[in-house]
């Protein structure tokens, strides 16, 4: 069972089904250890596990993926701040999420890259003592908005309803 875990307005959410990967397994118990119930988490090694939830979860919850529609206001924050502050790999699998546009593909992409962040924070336990940057204030104001409204309001004719 796949349980990506996301905490908003003071309550645990979680995204379920019926299958769960070794990684999805290693990045929720390292969630449940290392991130607040709200807001930022106070070490490095929390921010990174919850902003890989973030895109996780975005991506189970409403099939949101990085720079894609609202992924872009979604995701994006939260895929700057991992390649920004994790090691070459996590910056790497995390940066070819941006060229992906199969769900498929993106999936599988997703349980390597959280396997990753698990590694990083539990190869590096000094992550977990330093202080960190708010994933949302890796967010690009001109590039991270959702332009598909944009696009479906230039093919709106009042005529046709």
């Amino acid at each position: 069972m796949t349980v990506i875990y996301s905490h908003r307005k003071g309550k645990t959410t979680k995204t379920e089904d019926m299958t769960m990967t070794k990684n999805e397994d290693r990045i929720n118990k390292l969630f449940k250890e290392l991130v607040p119930e709200t807001g930022k988490a106070d070490s490095l090694a929390g921010e990174l596990v919850r902003a890989m939830s973030r895109i996780a979860y975005r991506f189970y919850n409403d099939g949101d993926m990085v720079n894609i529609a609202y992924g872009k206001e979604t995701c994006n924050p939260a895929a700057r701040f991992l390649i920004a502050k994790g090691n070459a790999e996590v910056s790497s699998l995390t940066a070819g999420l941006w060229e992906i546009f199969s769900e498929d593909a993106y999936e599988k992409v997703m349980d390597i890259l959280c396997g990753a962040v698990v590694d990083y924070v539990e190869q590096n336990p000094d992550l977990r003592t330093q202080p960190t940057e708010d994933m949302w204030d890796f967010k690009d104001e001109e590039e991270d908005q959702d332009d598909s409204w944009d696009e479906e309001e230039d093919d709106w004719d009042e005529e046709d309803y």
